[in-house]
């Protein structure tokens, strides 16, 4: 039987940009809630969630990356400039299961990412239904105060995080342990 991995093609955040973020965390974790908060080391932007998949399939989606980069030059078109500024829930505020972070100026991620869906599909995957560029910093498990924690989101939601410039992409294995995912590169893909 042919081993299959996690996997997922990502945009890691600027690393003095993960402290603003982990202070956005903090916040909500003053508060009496259950959020499993994720770790600094696994912040990023998720241009599309593959699952598992074989050395084969890990192959092809290499192939899909390299001809978008090569067939596209995002830079000349878009500034790769973005802001990471505010946040939200999933899927929204009165339901809420993913606690993420925003950006602004994302003009550049969606058009990579839409190019790069397009080929996935190509090669077997479906479509991403609703793309929003998005940090998850955490996933809500239960709320005992709904309330305090949408009132920390109103008095954070245009908190700014910081520019940075996207550079590269990664695509990267993740491994599930009782302690959390660990995230390794497979390939970085400089843009």
């Amino acid at each position: 039987m042919v081993a299959k991995q996690r996997c997922f093609l990502a945009i890691d955040i600027d690393s003095d940009l993960i402290q603003n973020i982990v202070k956005v965390q903090e916040e909500f974790k003053n508060t009496n809630n259950n959020v499993k908060y994720v770790e600094e080391e696994n912040l990023h932007f998720t241009l599309k969630f593959f699952g598992d998949i074989d050395k084969d399939k890990i192959f092809e989606v290499k192939n899909c990356i390299l001809k978008v980069l090569n067939e596209i030059n995002f830079k000349d078109n878009f500034s790769n400039e973005i802001s990471i500024k505010g946040l939200g829930t999933f899927p929204n505020k009165n339901y809420m299961k993913v606690l993420w972070v925003g950006c602004e100026n994302s003009e550049f991620i969606t058009k990579l990412h839409d190019a790069l869906d397009l080929e996935f599909k190509k090669i077997g995957f479906k479509l991403d239904k609703q793309f929003k560029t998005h940090i998850t910093i955490g996933r809500i498990r239960n709320l005992k105060d709904k309330n305090e924690f949408k009132s920390k989101i109103e008095k954070l939601e245009n908190f700014e995080i910081g520019n940075m410039n996207i550079e590269k992409i990664s695509l990267k294995i993740s491994e599930l342990t009782p302690k959390g995912p660990i995230y390794s590169n497979i390939k970085v893909f400089e843009l």
